[in-house]
Formats: structure tokens, C-alpha cells, sequence
């Protein structure tokens, strides 16, 4: 049980810090510019951008949240 609680508590912090830290990791790894826009015509040049960044933040964040979720039933799985 201490390993699974071991493994929770690391899945937990671990998604934790990839959501607190999606800004950083956007701009550091320029996430934004590797995103595709199949209506990049609707866009202006400056919407598009910041389109293109907030597509890219967000999904850095489902990556944190989907690391996060695993901690959290294993949590429940540990202390039952």
C-alpha cells in the first residue's frame, strides 16, 4: 500500500506542476508554433496568434490533467 500511495502522491504533484507550469512549457518548448488552425483565414494576425497559443496551453493542461487523474484514483484505491 505505501507504494501505491508512493505512486499517487508523485501522478498527483507531477500533474500538478505540468498545469501550474503549461505557460512556461508552451513558451519554452514554442508549443504554439508547431499548432495547426484549419481556419487560419478567419483569423487576423493577432487573433490567430493568440488563438494558436491558447489551443497549445490548453492542451498542455489535458496532458497535466490526464496525469493528474491516475494520482487521484490511486489515492482512493490506497486508502480504502
Amino acid at each position: 500500500m505505501t507504494v501505491l500511495k508512493i505512486a499517487a502522491i508523485l501522478l498527483i504533484v507531477t500533474g500538478a506542476v505540468i498545469n501550474y507550469g503549461a505557460g512556461y512549457i508552451v513558451k519554452r518548448l514554442a508549443l504554439s508554433q508547431r499548432v495547426t488552425v484549419k481556419e487560419a483565414h478567419e483569423f487576423t494576425g493577432e487573433a490567430l496568434e493568440e488563438y494558436k497559443r491558447m489551443k497549445a496551453l490548453s492542451m498542455v493542461k489535458l496532458v497535466g490533467l490526464f496525469t493528474l487523474i491516475p494520482g487521484v484514483v490511486l489515492i482512493f484505491i490506497a486508502f480504502k
